[in-house]
């Protein structure tokens, strides 16, 4: 079993023999400054992400090709014969 502390040799007052005076005497109350609970630190809020601005893209113009062709023939001496082909091809922008 274990071995009892013994209690600081400050000068005791003579205290009144009570029926059982083998009985321990009560915990000593505990001081208020250690019952006070340490301040707990609230944890900072994670800083949020501003979603980037989205660029508006202005729209761009379709590609517009012309071709024109002009083909001059001499199928036989002193005639002359041309041929005119204009062709336009609109694409798509990529």
């Amino acid at each position: 079993m274990a071995k009892r502390k013994k209690g600081s040799k400050v000068q005791s007052r003579a205290k009144l023999r009570r029926a059982n005076s083998a009985k321990r005497g009560k915990a000593r109350k505990v001081a208020k400054t250690a019952k006070r609970v340490v301040a707990k630190v609230k944890p900072k809020r994670a800083p949020v992400k501003k979603a980037a601005r989205k660029v508006k893209q202005q729209p761009v113009a379709p590609v517009v090709e012309t071709v024109a062709v002009e083909m001059i023939e001499q199928p036989a001496p002193s005639v002359i014969a041309v041929t005119e082909v204009e062709e336009t091809e609109v694409r798509k922008a990529s």
